[in-house]
C-alpha cells in the first residue's frame, strides 16, 4: 500500500509550480522565500498558520501517526513527510530548513518516557556523516513505499530535548536554522531540566523569548483570530547573526478598550507575581492599561466561539443522547461536571431556577 494515496500524489504533482520558491528577499542575505519544518504537525494547524504568512513555504513535516500525516499531505501537497518516533530518529542529521516549528507532546517530554541523550555526544561528526543521506530518504512526497510505524512509534511523541539537538546538528554541518518556535502547555515551564534546555539555545548563538499567550489574544493580521481560549507556552528563538530582534510589542500587546481612559490601548501583560514569566490568563497574569497613570485592568478584543459554529447543523440535546455505564447522562461525567460549572457561573439565576408546574385553569 502506498504511503500516501494516488490522489495526494496527483495533487503534489499539480502543485509543483505553486510550491516552487519565490524570490522576495525577506532578509538581506536571502534570495527567496523561507522554508519551514513542522514537527508534530498533526493535520496541519501550525503549517496552516505558517502558510498564511507571506514569504514562508512549508517544506517538511514530521509526525508519529500515519492518519495525521495523510491528512497533512492532503492539506499540504508537495510537502515532504517523515513518519516515526522522533525520539528514536537521528534528528541531528535531518534536512535543513530556514525556520523550525516544534510542538512536542505535553505528556511525553519527561526523561522517564524515553532514553535521555547527551547533547555533547549525540552530534559527533561521524554520526552526522553516517545518517545524513539515510534520513534524507525518509522524507516522502507520496511515491515511496509504505513505512508503517510500530505500535510503540504510534504512541510516541517528540521530546523537548530533540529541538536543540537538531539545531546543533545543523550547525555542525555548516548550516543554520535562522529562527523557530517551540510550543507546548504552560506546565512545561516547571520542568526540572528547563534552564539547562534553554541554555542549549544560547550556546548555539540563539536569542530567546519565553512567551505566555492565550490563543484568543493572538492577532495574526492576515487571517481571523482563533475563537478559542487556550493557554500555551511559546519559546521563540532567533540567531544573533540575523542582526535584528522581532518587534514583540507589535504581536504580544493586543488591543483593548480602557474604560478609565475611554480609548483603545495596546494592552500590557502583567504577571501577578513579578518573578514569574509563565502561567494562565486571569490566574497568573492579566492585561492592563499601558499608561503608568492608569494601569486599569482591561479585556482584549476576542473572537467569540459562535464564529466557529455552523448554526444550521442541528445538535442532539444532552438528554436525548444514548446512555451507557460510562456515560450515564449521555456524556462523560467530567464533561457533565464542566457543563454544570459553566451553568452555575454564567447563566442568569432566573434561568437556573426550576420552573414550577403551571396550574390548570378550569
Amino acid at each position: 500500500m502506498p504511503y500516501i494515496d494516488s490522489t495526494s500524489v496527483s495533487w503534489a504533482a499539480a502543485s509543483k509550480a505553486a510550491n516552487a520558491p519565490r524570490r522576495i528577499g525577506v532578509f538581506k542575505h536571502d534570495g527567496g522565500d523561507l522554508s519551514v519544518m513542522d514537527w508534530f504537525c498533526g493535520a496541519g494547524g501550525s503549517s496552516q498558520g505558517a502558510h498564511a504568512v507571506p514569504g514562508l513555504r512549508v517544506a517538511r513535516a514530521a509526525n508519529h501517526w500515519k492518519q495525521a500525516l495523510a491528512s497533512h499531505a492532503m492539506n499540504f501537497p508537495g510537502v515532504a513527510h517523515y513518519m516515526g518516533d522522533i525520539r528514536k530518529a537521528p534528528v541531528w542529521a535531518w534536512p535543513i530548513t530556514d525556520l523550525f516549528w516544534a510542538s512536542p507532546e505535553c505528556t511525553n517530554w519527561s526523561i522517564a518516557k524515553g532514553k535521555k541523550r547527551s547533547f555533547a555526544k549525540a552530534v559527533q561528526g561521524d554520526l552526522l556523516s553516517l545518517y545524513e543521506d539515510m534520513e534524507e530518504k525518509k522524507f516522502k512526497t507520496g511515491e515511496d513505499p509504505d513505512n508503517e510505524p510500530t505500535a510503540e512509534e504510534e504512541a510516541s511523541r517528540a521530546l523537548m530535548e530533540e529541538v536543540p539537538l537538531y539545531l546543533r546538528g545543523v550547525i555542525e554541518r555548516g548550516g543554520l536554522v535562522k529562527a523557530g518556535i517551540v510550543e507546548n502547555v504552560v506546565d512545561v515551564r516547571a520542568w526540572v531540566e528547563w534552564d539547562s534546555w534553554l541554555r542549549e539555545f544560547h550556546k548555539l548563538g540563539y536569542l530567546t523569548r519565553v512567551i505566555a499567550l492565550n490563543s484568543m489574544h493572538a492577532d495574526p493580521r492576515s487571517v481571523h483570530r482563533a475563537p478559542q481560549s487556550r493557554d500555551r507556552l511559546y519559546v521563540a528563538y532567533w540567531h544573533k547573526s540575523l542582526g535584528r530582534t522581532p518587534d514583540w510589542d507589535k504581536w504580544l500587546r493586543p488591543k483593548a478598550y480602557c474604560s478609565a481612559c475611554d480609548e483603545m490601548v495596546s494592552a500590557l501583560q502583567v504577571f501577578r507575581q513579578p518573578d514569574k514569566d509563565m502561567g494562565r490568563y486571569r490566574s497568573s497574569y492579566d492585561y492592563k492599561c499601558p499608561k503608568t497613570s492608569c494601569r486599569a485592568l482591561v479585556e482584549p478584543d476576542v473572537l467569540p466561539a459562535a464564529a466557529a459554529i455552523d448554526w444550521a447543523i442541528k445538535g442532539t440535546p444532552i438528554g436525548s443522547r444514548p446512555k451507557s455505564d460510562d456515560c450515564p447522562e449521555g456524556l462523560a461525567p467530567n464533561t457533565m461536571a464542566r457543563i454544570r460549572a459553566g451553568v452555575a457561573r454564567y447563566w442568569p439565576p432566573a434561568r437556573r431556577r426550576h420552573r414550577r408546574p403551571r396550574r390548570t385553569v378550569r
